[in-house]
């Protein structure tokens, strides 16, 4: 950096200097509207994310077409723009915080400090105006009073060598010389002091005074431009700071579409088939014989095709009763995956929202209170999520349990902490009425109470497992 500054440089330039400080004011506003219109793109893009994700929700997730690899891709999809879009309202917050208030606190204080100088270098310019001046003032009176010594010279030399003078006459005019010649003296002395002094005060003020208040406008110019390069790598960081998140979101969509298997989707449509024989050969009829009825059978798109209504009256398919044990076992395998899948998503976005928190405990001015609580909510939200699927992930190895006669896992607890000693599966003895054709299989279990089954301690006695016809519950009884 060199060690020239404005003050010796541009001290002749001051119009210059306004004029470049005016302009980095206006650059200093327009980094601010920058800033402020880019937190409002931030958040109408959530806004929109969001509402995306809601126009394009599928509304048959529950129905048979959810068990296809496309359609639990794409909502798997769907649910990571919700972390997309709340990771760029992260950075919205981050912006308006870290930024933009910044920015308006630069472009104040710029402005105040510039105004303050403007009006010092005024006040200086207009003292030395002041001085030259008065310099002018003294010099004017110092030569009107030379010549009038001089005239008083000349009239009393004509006096002098007038012999028609009187003594009288001589002296009055010797008297008015010596009056005029000590006026030019004292205007004299006047002059001298006040060239004097106006070259001090003109040296002061073009080598300390006017150069320092130049430095000054210097000085306040390189800290505005100091703060719009902090505050523009505060918005490098900040962005920075929600990649790694998207990145994981989009990883997670990759891995997704990755397990797409047009293959599998087509066997799943298979496995529900009607097998009707292929409608019979047509025979000769003769002419005035009786018809015979018309075969029902083996007609296009009339064995397995439903109505929604149809749909909605079906039985649950909760355990796969109308598959056979083989193929029930896969779609046990497949659903236990399914949830798998579904709890890996929901662990990583729960260890997301705890990286965030935890950066929030350790810088607090990066979000808001507001910010914090809902971060909150949203690992609770996850918390419940994750125990509800870790029950129906228990459920299910329960069934795949007892259809290959093997005793039930270990329960493992995922919520707000990975492993928990208790979990209770509440299910109505009031259904046992309602069991037909059940499949009964012995497996050991653990400590029973009525109409609760309190899993806490190591296994007991045999139990039967019993589907019911409605599959939402698990019947335990005793043999």
């Amino acid at each position: 950096m060199t060690s020239l500054n404005w003050g010796e440089t541009l001290w002749d330039q001051w119009d210059r200097i306004q004029e470049h400080t005016e302009h980095g004011l206006e650059f200093t506003k327009k980094c601010q509207d920058f800033v402020r219109d880019r937190i409002k793109l931030e958040q109408d893009y959530a806004k929109n994310l969001r509402r995306l994700k809601k126009t394009y929700k599928l509304k048959n997730a529950e129905d048979d077409s959810g068990n296809f690899s496309t359609v639990k891709a794409y909502s798997v999809f769907l649910d990571q723009l919700e972390s997309i879009a709340r990771n760029h309202e992260i950075l919205a917050e981050g912006l308006q915080d870290k930024v933009a208030e910044r920015l308006k606190a630069v472009h104040k204080e710029t402005t105040n400090n510039r105004k303050n100088l403007c009006n010092t270098a005024s006040q200086l310019q207009q003292e030395y105006k002041e001085w030259q001046v008065s310099l002018d003032r003294h010099q004017q009176k110092y030569e009107k009073a030379a010549k009038e010594a001089e005239t008083a010279t000349q009239a009393f030399a004509r006096v002098n060598e007038d012999m028609n003078a009187t003594k009288a006459q001589v002296e009055k005019s010797r008297a008015q010389m010596n009056h005029r010649h000590d006026l030019m003296e004292k205007s004299k002395g006047d002059y001298i002091i006040a060239v004097e002094t106006t070259n001090t005060n003109q040296h002061e003020y073009y080598h300390q005074r006017w150069p320092g208040l130049i430095n000054q406008m210097q000085r306040c110019e390189e800290h505005r431009i100091d703060e719009i390069r902090e505050v523009l790598q505060e918005q490098c960081s900040i962005h920075q700071s929600i990649i790694p998140h998207i990145q994981e979101c989009i990883e997670t969509i990759s891995e997704n579409c990755n397990n797409i298997n047009p293959a599998e989707d087509s066997e799943l449509l298979m496995e529900e088939r009607s097998n009707q024989p292929y409608p019979p050969d047509h025979q000769f009829i003769e002419y005035g014989t009786a018809k015979p009825e018309p075969a029902t059978f083996g007609a296009h798109n009339n064995s397995t095709r439903k109505t929604k209504r149809d749909k909605k009256k079906k039985v649950n398919k909760e355990t796969f009763d109308n598959l056979p044990p083989e193929k029930r076992k896969k779609a046990f395998k497949e659903k236990i995956k399914e949830i798998e899948g579904k709890i890996a998503i929901q662990l990583k976005a729960r260890t997301g929202i705890e990286e965030i928190l935890e950066l929030y405990s350790q810088k607090p001015e990066l979000g808001s209170p507001g910010a914090i609580e809902e971060s909150r909510q949203q690992l609770d939200e996850i918390t419940r999520e994750l125990d509800k699927l870790q029950e129906e992930l228990y459920k299910y190895q329960c069934y795949l349990a007892a259809l290959t006669d093997k005793p039930p896992p270990e329960k493992h607890h995922i919520g707000s902490h990975l492993q928990a000693d208790t979990v209770s599966i509440t299910s109505s003895m009031s259904h046992a009425s309602h069991v037909s054709n059940s499949h009964v299989f012995d497996i050991p279990h653990r400590a029973q109470s009525v109409g609760c089954l309190e899993i806490s301690s190591p296994y007991f006695d045999s139990y039967r497992i019993t589907d019911l016809v409605n599959y939402n519950q698990v019947q335990y009884a005793k043999p």
